[in-house]
């Protein structure tokens, strides 16, 4: 009979009549045990509400089971869609999560590390902030043998594995979209230049317009974050242009948002004549009065091969960083059967 507490791998040993090690064996599928024997353990495991003690088991695997999360945002349905993707390949694979929010702060992020190290976490999986610049940090932690994988957003100069979207390719594809509606007054407000993301959609920004002989305007461009702030602040930024633009490209759905906010707040009359695209979108998108013609990348997607990557490199310490680069394209508010729909995105 079971003792009160706990339910011990002891327990089921004793109710088995099976040793302590013939039980740890069975409930992890070695093939020195049979397959009757394995179901007998694990059922009876399970009614007895046996739990594994994950410290015991890192003492002799030097493993915890477990991951380091870290995001900048929860708010917004892109990074909980990626979450979504990153549980469901976690959790076939036996890992459990450690959730951090930094904020957007580059201290909290670093505090956040620190705690995730200290919970010996088998790997990280981070998006960093729009503050972090500093790749020292990063570049630490790969020299303590940390298996590291940014996903969505990276930093440069880390030499980690990355999991993100074309983010050039899809602001060109975005600013070609506007061009071929015979559009050609376009602005963009954009992230941080630091920031890959920012950087990279503002570079296909620019080069979109180029390519089809329209001049780059600085005045229509605007540089800062990427939430509903900083595209707030962005297009009251653009009100001092000497005219404004047909269409405003946003480098963030949430961006997006704060721009809209700002032209309603202005002139609610402005939304007729200037057209919002956003790199993400969230599924709510064709409900609005006004919606945004948007970039879709695969949130969910992008997430799941993010800890995909962590825990191949779990296995193998030695194996070569990777850099995958998923495809994005533009979708008119009124295509009702993208998955998008089915599932929000923005980012």
């Amino acid at each position: 009979m079971a003792r009160s507490g706990r339910v011990t791998l002891s327990d089921i040993a004793e109710r088995l009549d099976l040793t302590k090690v013939s039980v740890s064996k069975a409930l992890r599928d070695h093939p020195d045990i049979s397959t009757q024997t394995k179901e007998r353990v694990k059922k009876l495991a399970q009614e007895m509400g046996y739990a594994p003690n994950r410290l015991a088991r890192s003492l002799t695997t030097d493993k915890t089971g477990t991951l380091g999360i870290i995001v900048p945002k929860i708010a917004h349905t892109f990074f909980a869609d990626a979450l979504a993707g990153i549980s469901e390949v976690a959790t076939a694979n036996e890992y459990e999560l450690v959730l951090c929010v930094s904020e957007e702060r580059a201290d909290f992020e670093q505090r956040h590390l620190r705690t995730l190290l200290s919970m010996r976490v088998d790997g990280l999986l981070v998006s960093v902030t729009e503050e972090t610049n500093d790749p020292g940090v990063f570049t630490a932690l790969q020299d303590q043998g940390v298996p590291l994988v940014f996903f969505d957003r990276a930093l440069d100069g880390v030499g980690a594995s990355t999991v993100t979207v074309d983010d050039e390719g899809g602001a060109y594809q975005a600013v070609e979209h506007a061009v071929r509606k015979g559009c050609r007054d376009i602005a963009h407000v954009g992230g941080f230049p630091h920031v890959g993301i920012g950087a990279k959609r503002r570079r296909g920004y620019e080069r979109a317009l180029r390519d089809h002989g329209i001049p780059v305007r600085e005045e229509w461009i605007v540089e800062g974050g990427f939430d509903e702030l900083h595209g707030y602040r962005g297009f009251k930024q653009l009100l001092n242009a000497e005219r404004l633009p047909e269409v405003i490209f946003a480098v963030t759905f949430p961006v997006a948002l704060g721009v809209t906010d700002a032209m309603k707040q202005v002139d609610p009359a402005l939304q007729d004549d200037i057209q919002i695209y956003s790199f993400g979108q969230h599924g709510l998108n064709r409900f609005f009065a006004y919606p945004h013609v948007s970039v879709y990348q695969p949130a969910r997607e992008l997430g799941k091969q993010g800890v995909q990557i962590l825990l191949e490199e779990i296995d193998d310490p030695d194996r070569l960083p990777s850099h995958v680069e998923l495809e994005t394209h533009v979708i008119e508010p009124t295509d009702e059967t993208h998955p998008t729909y089915l599932n929000g995105r923005d980012g």
